[in-house]
């Protein structure tokens, strides 16, 4: 795969996300990669049965941390607070080569098989996945 090929997938992962504030009440999850100074933002609502649905995104990041975010916004419908841990180290687990059957989406599998050539960006990857660990820490 091209270097240009890689950035339009990059760009492509990146759109499946909504990048602006909801125009309802939401609340805000931040992530901060103080090496790099990736920030993403997760727009959230937390319904009244504790389900989480992913309202939005924002924040200035690298590419891959948006192409990630991108992926995790698509997947918004299927997420579950009690499971945001096991979501992180299903992630981390691919990107040390174990090919995980968890991760059934062809996009992100291929997103991930990308960032495994570049482990010096694996914290890009996951900081979208690891800013939602903050949800649990905060309503515990």
């Amino acid at each position: 795969m091209s270097q240009e090929s890689k950035f339009e997938d990059f760009l492509r992962w990146k759109s499946f996300g909504l990048w602006e504030k909801p125009s309802v009440p939401y609340q805000t999850l931040k992530g901060l990669n103080p090496l790099c100074g990736d920030e993403i933002y997760i727009y959230y609502q937390e319904k009244e049965d504790h389900t989480f649905q992913i309202l939005g995104l924002g924040g200035e990041s690298c590419s891959i941390c948006s192409a990630a975010a991108g992926l995790l916004f698509r997947k918004k419908e299927e997420l579950t607070p009690n499971q945001f841990q096991s979501y992180l180290l299903d992630r981390k687990n691919f990107l040390d080569g174990e090919d995980s059957c968890l991760i059934e989406d062809e996009e992100e599998i291929s997103f991930w098989k990308v960032l495994r050539n570049h482990p010096g960006r694996y914290r890009c990857g996951l900081l979208p996945w690891q800013t939602l660990l903050k949800f649990r820490e905060g309503n515990l």
